[in-house]
């Protein structure tokens, strides 16, 4: 979960030196990231997974491994891949994680060695003429590739007034919202390495004190990029958030949307996997 915010950065963009900061931002913000960001819902991954045990599951992008430490919670082997040697030190706090420097375009791990790959707010961030034949690679024939995104609901006046701080421009363009405006479709199709994708989105919350608020808007990389000055103005604008919305001694809840992608590995990938070389034994 390294790559990726809750408004604003699921859309597609140009890849510029901007965008490219931001896309590694989250390093320096890793214990922000984690205390800040949302987990995701156990049901949303148990429809990418199923219902059983003891999968062999790669987390791609893994961040702080929040998405990881579901997995495992429902009782499969899980490696959490990431860029960020600053993330993966904060995952390594988790237990039943095992971890690894790597990313999307190289990933570290043998021809057909998982039985699925997951992917939690990054997959927009990945160059994915690289990225997929390398996700291809890893599966197994029968193997599941999830993507996740969370998104907050800003319908809800409040989260809405955050996100328009966040995104420092006094309003939500059109590409606020995460998954809601990045369709992963048209990419995997276009690869013809996966078959047709399912798609499903589930609702949660997140309870946040005055404190893990600002570490929610200290992790979002157009926040994370600004001079010192600038984010902590931004940070106060937070602060009058919560002062004006929260009642404690109650949490603040935040809301929202987990909007997930499911497909398999296509004939072709399958066939494609057999020619580039020996498969790892199923453990």
């Amino acid at each position: 979960m390294t790559t990726n915010d809750p408004a604003g950065d699921s859309a597609a963009v140009p890849d510029t030196g901007a965008h490219a900061a931001r896309a590694t931002s989250f390093g320096a913000v890793a214990d922000a990231y984690d205390a800040g960001r949302p987990t995701f819902p156990v049901e949303a991954l148990i429809w990418i997974l199923g219902p059983g045990r003891g999968l062999q599951v790669l987390d791609l992008g893994a961040g702080t491994g929040k998405l990881a430490a579901v997995a495992a919670g429902l009782g499969h082997d899980v490696i959490a891949v990431d860029p960020s040697q600053e993330m993966l030190e904060v995952c390594r706090r988790r237990t039943g994680i095992d971890t690894m420097v790597g990313a999307a375009e190289s990933i570290p791990l043998a021809h057909a060695s998982v039985d699925a790959v997951i992917v939690g707010q990054a997959f927009h961030w990945f160059d994915h003429t690289r990225a997929l034949p390398e996700i291809a690679r890893v599966l197994r024939p029968n193997g599941v590739l999830g993507l996740l995104w969370n998104n907050a609901d800003t319908v809800v006046p409040w989260v809405r007034r955050l996100f328009q701080v966040m995104q420092g421009d006094g309003h939500l363009g059109e590409h606020s919202g995460g998954s809601d405006r990045f369709d992963p479709a048209p990419i995997l199709e276009q690869s013809n390495l996966f078959t047709m994708i399912e798609q499903a989105r589930f609702r949660h919350w997140h309870d946040l004190d005055r404190n893990g608020l600002r570490q929610l808007a200290r992790s979002h990389s157009r926040v994370a990029v600004l001079k010192e000055t600038r984010r902590e103005q931004v940070l106060d604008q937070v602060d009058l958030i919560y002062e004006h919305t929260a009642r404690p001694p109650e949490p603040l809840r935040m809301p929202y949307f987990t909007g997930c992608f499911r497909t398999h590995p296509s004939e072709f990938a399958n066939y494609r996997r057999t020619l580039d070389g020996p498969v790892a034994p199923h453990l």
